[in-house]
């Protein structure tokens, strides 16, 4: 293993054409006891592709769309360099073309999903001796993906419908814009991201709300009526209910947590268009 740097976190975005499917690389070198026990990763309905080295090998991981909260503790902190590659709700499926279903909230040997990958992946993280040349090579290996793109058109357009609305939309309503029946756009999104669409649905809207916490924490009451919420209680239920804790506890132990890939894709997104 060749690769380092002086930074424990080295995120970057991906080359232009590839936006639609993969959010933003993570090269991460943890430092020692970095990452607590109760670190928990937040769902976000998006993939990703994992390959970390303890010192002797190389594990190259597939994580299919995260559905539930995933404790990772300190896991991380074994490891001397991690490359994740964080994808979009759709991008596993372009990349693996397999049934997302399988997927949903495991984690899979890439090996055993997608041989050709995985070979490519692994030479790049063994061979590459800066974060920017690992990160171009990535590039190169994901953009062979793209040559015939399989994610359907409605999907797209349902996706970033639902993120325009925060969530905030009737499968009924969606399915109408973009010209399919419930039961249709239902069984595109398990095979193209891994869930329904009521569910995606739901997690964008946790996450919606999970930035606000996070950003400027304020009145559950007026959040939640933000949210499109019915009221405070069913706030509070839904939330617990996808994040295992109430979010008076989660505001209380934010730092044991890691949300919304989103975000920091936004925000390279900005830096990128102020250069």
């Amino acid at each position: 293993m060749r690769i380092h740097s002086d930074r424990a976190f080295n995120a970057s975005l991906p080359h232009t054409l590839l936006d639609k499917y993969v959010l933003f690389y993570n090269i991460v070198f943890p430092k020692q006891n970095m990452f607590a026990p109760h670190y928990t990763l937040m769902p976000d309905g998006c993939g990703t592709l994992s390959l970390t080295f303890d010192g002797k090998d190389i594990l190259a991981e597939v994580w299919g769309a995260s559905v539930t909260p995933t404790l990772l503790g300190v896991e991380p902190n074994k490891y001397q360099v991690m490359l994740l590659i964080q994808l979009s709700p759709c991008g596993l499926y372009q990349i693996t073309h397999c049934h997302q279903a399988e997927f949903a909230d495991k984690r899979i040997l890439l090996n055993s999903v997608d041989k050709e990958l995985y070979n490519s992946l692994c030479h790049a993280f063994e061979t590459a001796s800066t974060v920017a040349e690992l990160f171009g090579l990535c590039d190169m290996i994901l953009y062979s993906r793209m040559e015939y793109r399989i994610v359907s058109d409605a999907l797209l357009s349902a996706t970033k419908t639902i993120l325009d609305n925060q969530g905030q939309i009737l499968v009924a309503e969606l399915a109408q814009k973009v010209g399919y029946s419930e039961r249709q756009l239902n069984r595109l999104f398990l095979m193209q991201i891994g869930m329904n669409a009521k569910s995606y649905a739901r997690l964008v809207r946790f996450n919606y709300v999970l930035s606000h916490i996070q950003k400027s924490p304020c009145f559950f009451a007026a959040l939640s009526q933000q949210a499109g919420y019915y009221d405070q209680s069913h706030f509070d239920k839904d939330f617990k209910a996808i994040s295992g804790i109430t979010p008076q506890d989660y505001l209380r132990t934010m730092s044991d947590f890691y949300y919304d890939a989103s975000d920091v894709s936004s925000t390279l997104s900005s830096r990128r268009d102020n250069l």
